[in-house]
């Protein structure tokens, strides 16, 4: 499950850090959304943008439109896995 989040995590890239940062540069994102996400605390797309908004601030630019467009894929891949 960790793997199917951050594959699509970084395939986004809401940053734009990966044509300059290492490859685990999502990481810490990708196990607080993956650790709320086994918690069913609230939907994943509210977890993504939270996560997101909380790690960077102003930088995040996207919107929970956008969030939930990454939830749908993340769990589209978890139901065929």
């Amino acid at each position: 499950m960790f793997e199917i989040i951050k594959n699509v995590i970084v395939k986004w890239d809401p940053i734009s850090l990966m044509e300059f940062a290492p490859p685990d540069e999502y990481d810490q994102e990708c196990t607080d959304i993956f650790q709320a996400y086994t918690q069913k605390c609230k939907p994943l797309c509210e977890i993504i943008y939270d996560v997101f908004s909380e790690a960077f601030g102003h930088e995040f630019k996207d919107d929970i439109s956008k969030c939930t467009e990454v939830a749908y894929e993340i769990e589209t891949l978890l139901r065929k896995s």
